[in-house]
């Protein structure tokens, strides 16, 4: 029987006799001796709620079965990152789709070699496949309009799978956003992230948007449901550029990672969230027609037979005011001390405040617009 590791604190603690017993108790261990790891921090200004690290490997012996390089994935440093982490579940449901959902979700993810979570504090590990191979966008620069067509699609294909059929394996006792419990949590998250994200964030908000962001703070659990009130889906959460892997020029090849906020929610979330957060404004507002009505036509062949392309878009717009949420609680909770991540958000908040306002999304505030 192979030794199981201990969970590491971090990455000081990933050496060649770790990744030797990790690999082999999630059973690819085999004859190869791994003679030695380079372990490179790859997560700096993108892994803000975990440690994100590439495993170079190489062994004492050519051995094709088992890979030359593997990523690493670990708990956050940041004492408050973890805590938000555990409020929020969010390593608990990474771990629980790797290890249960993955197989049967028609959206490419890395296959999971090893993973381990530690129920009382949270701690968790995962050693997942290195995409070497696929390509990265820069979140900054954000994605093209092919790209973006490109996951759209990929998105549209997974929540047409699973579309108001949340209720059935492998989705159903999976993590549900549209609990009155979910709703109070992200509302009491919410608010008192508000002051320190003006704070951190405060020179981006031009005055109505800042009343507008305080205003939803008030009504976020209604918001939500009123949202959650319509069809619903199982949703990456956090699809977004940093989180996607391209093939070559011309190609379908599409894989997503992390998936801390997967579960149950409003398929326009997804579609909203990545438009805002990865698309630089001007290709978005080019693309964003074609690319919801592009949407409503998979989901709508796959089975949303009842949604049509005015309801589509509609949802759209109502689901763009929710990405406040993960503007607010990523600027008030996450560490942003590094260059980098200075630049994400940046970038992060000024296009999603542009297309709240571009779609005219306060409309969808219950109880009416702020003036």
């Amino acid at each position: 029987m192979s030794t199981r590791p201990a969970i590491p604190d971090s990455e000081c603690d990933i050496n060649a006799e770790w990744i030797q017993q990790a690999l082999a108790a999630g059973g690819l261990g085999g004859s190869a001796t791994i003679a030695a790891v380079n372990v490179e921090n790859i997560g700096s200004g993108v892994g803000f709620v975990g440690t994100i690290l590439r495993c170079s490997l190489s062994y004492q012996s050519d051995e094709a079965a088992l890979p030359r390089s593997v990523i690493v994935k670990l708990h956050s440093s940041h004492a408050e990152t973890v805590a938000t982490a555990r409020m929020l579940q969010l390593y608990a449901r990474e771990y629980t789709f790797y290890r249960q959902m993955a197989p049967d979700v028609p959206m490419r993810s890395p296959a999971l070699l090893y993973g381990d979570f530690d129920e009382r504090d949270h701690r968790f590990v995962l050693v997942l496949e290195d995409f070497r191979g696929l390509t990265t966008v820069d979140q900054v620069a954000g994605a093209s309009a092919a790209q973006a067509m490109i996951a759209v699609r990929a998105i549209a294909r997974m929540h047409g799978r699973y579309w108001n059929r949340v209720d059935q394996p492998p989705i159903s006792g999976f993590h549900d956003a549209g609990t009155p419990e979910r709703h109070r949590l992200v509302q009491n998250v919410y608010q008192a992230s508000l002051p320190a994200a003006f704070e951190r964030l405060g020179s981006f908000f031009p005055e109505p948007m800042r009343r507008l962001a305080e205003a939803y703070g008030h009504r976020i659990v209604d918001h939500i449901g009123a949202i959650v009130a319509g069809p619903l889906t199982f949703c990456h959460g956090d699809f977004r550029v940093d989180n996607m892997f391209f093939g070559a020029e011309g190609s379908d090849d599409f894989a997503v990672v992390d998936w801390q906020v997967c579960g149950v929610r409003s398929g326009l979330y997804d579609v909203a969230y990545f438009l805002s957060s990865s698309v630089a404004v001007g290709i978005r507002r080019e693309i964003e027609a074609e690319a919801v009505a592009t949407y409503h036509d998979i989901v709508r062949n796959m089975g949303a037979r009842d949604l049509t392309r005015e309801e589509c878009w509609r949802s759209y717009r109502q689901n763009m005011l929710g990405c406040f949420q993960t503007l607010i609680i990523a600027g008030g909770q996450l560490d942003f001390t590094s260059e980098r991540s200075r630049q994400l958000a940046d970038a992060f908040v000024t296009r999603t405040l542009t297309a709240i306002d571009d779609l005219d999304a306060a409309d969808f505030l219950p109880g009416g617009a702020t003036q």
